[in-house]
């Protein structure tokens, strides 16, 4: 049988034991959600295809990459071969965050989505881009000889055809009766078909043409601007948990704070970064 004196040490040493034990496990037991989150289906960052798949990913996998260390969660970058493409996804929820148009938010908020932030500084604003040596200097019925070629890289790019083919109907241009109208797909390559000559005038946005190679920039010129609209969005699904909504749009807004994030929104033409938003300021767009 043990002296009481024995009994007091052995417990200290136990409970010593004790403690050495558990603080050397703290950092697995504290951080369940960090050990574990990796080990979750990955988020779906889904852009819409308003140029080619290599350019986008190029454009946001730096940004993914943000996030996963943000959201201790794997992030993929997504995108379609089309905007209807894109938007049946969307309708199916495939995607946990979504880039998309203002035009196009309305419906991703009937499936379940909601904007948490957006585009900041430049207007939204389609324009219209003719080869620097085109005689085209103005949009004027009177001016423009009929049977043009116009082209659009996607019936449903809100800036580069919604928006400009409302400008120039607003103008008294009838587009599919005044011009010939071709789709391409991208916006890079709307204005491709407009360096080749393949078209006379592109329907596009600013952040697009700033995106092509120097010497093609240098070729074009915008003849025609359309009034500004509410910035491109980012929405989460409705089922994301709120803590991660909440540091997705941190994320964003924080970029323009820090070097790296200047520099990874420079790659993305997207300067001046992205502010908070919310579903109230899209509600009338398109209307």
């Amino acid at each position: 049988m043990l002296c009481p004196e024995i009994r007091v040490r052995l417990g200290f040493v136990v409970r010593v034991a004790i403690f050495l034990t558990l603080a050397a496990a703290w950092p697995l037991l504290s951080s369940p959600v960090r050990a574990q989150s990796f080990d979750l289906p990955p988020y779906r960052f889904g852009v819409l295809p308003l140029q080619s798949p290599n350019k986008l990913a190029a454009m946001f996998l730096p940004l993914t990459k943000v996030l996963e260390e943000r959201l201790h969660r794997r992030v993929q970058f997504v995108t379609a071969p089309s905007f209807s493409a894109y938007m049946q996804r969307v309708a199916r929820r495939e995607y946990d965050f979504l880039y998309l148009n203002p035009l196009l938010c309305g419906q991703a908020r009937q499936s379940g989505y909601h904007v948490v932030a957006k585009v900041a500084g430049e207007p939204f604003t389609g324009i219209l881009v003719v080869r620097r040596d085109s005689r085209i200097t103005e949009i004027d019925a009177n001016r423009l000889p009929p049977g043009m070629r116009l082209g659009f890289p996607d019936p449903g790019a809100y800036a580069a055809t919604v928006m400009t083919r409302r400008y120039l109907e607003n103008r008294g241009i009838p587009v599919d009766k005044f011009f010939q109208v071709k789709y391409f797909g991208s916006q890079d390559s709307a204005l491709m078909a407009l360096y080749s000559g393949l078209v006379d005038i592109a329907g596009t946005w600013k952040p697009s043409l700033r995106s092509m190679p120097k010497d093609i920039q240098h070729a074009l010129r915008i003849v025609a601007e359309t009034p500004p609209q509410p910035q491109m969005p980012i929405a989460v699904r409705d089922d994301t948990p709120a803590d991660d909504a909440q540091a997705v749009a941190e994320v964003l807004v924080d970029l323009s704070r820090t070097e790296e994030g200047r520099r990874i929104l420079r790659g993305m033409e997207l300067p001046q970064g992205f502010v908070a938003s919310g579903d109230g300021e899209y509600a009338g767009v398109g209307k």
